[in-house]
C-alpha cells in the first residue's frame, strides 16, 4: 500500500511538472482598442490557425498562445474600417502590451 501512494505522488510530481514546463512555453498579448465599441471582432492569427480575442471593456486578450509571427485583424463596427496589424517574434514565456489601436473611420 506504501508503494502504492508513493507511486502516485510520483505520478503527479512528473505531470505537474510537465504542465509547469509547457506554460513558460506559452505567451500572450493584449491591445486596447479606441474607441472602445468600434469593434466586433478582433482576430489573432498564426499561420492557417485564427483565434478569436476576448474582450473585456475594449480590451482585448489571448492567453497560452505559441510563440512566433502573429497577426491581429479587426472586424470594426461602421463608420469605422477593418484594420490587419503584425506581430513579429513573440518569445515564449512572454505578456506582451501592444497599446492601442485607433481605428480609422
Amino acid at each position: 500500500m506504501r508503494n502504492a501512494m508513493v507511486q502516485l505522488c510520483l505520478v503527479i510530481i512528473g505531470i505537474s511538472s510537465i504542465h509547469a514546463v509547457k506554460l513558460l512555453q506559452t505567451s500572450s498579448f493584449h491591445v486596447r482598442m479606441y474607441p472602445a465599441d468600434g469593434a466586433d471582432r478582433v482576430w489573432a492569427i498564426q499561420g492557417k490557425d485564427s483565434t478569436e480575442m476576448i474582450n473585456v471593456n475594449g480590451e482585448y486578450f489571448i492567453r497560452s498562445i505559441n510563440p512566433g509571427h502573429w497577426q491581429v485583424s479587426v472586424e470594426a463596427n461602421e463608420p469605422f474600417r477593418n484594420a490587419r496589424f503584425d506581430i513579429n517574434d513573440i518569445k515564449p514565456g512572454t505578456d506582451i502590451d501592444l497599446g492601442e489601436i485607433r481605428l480609422q473611420k
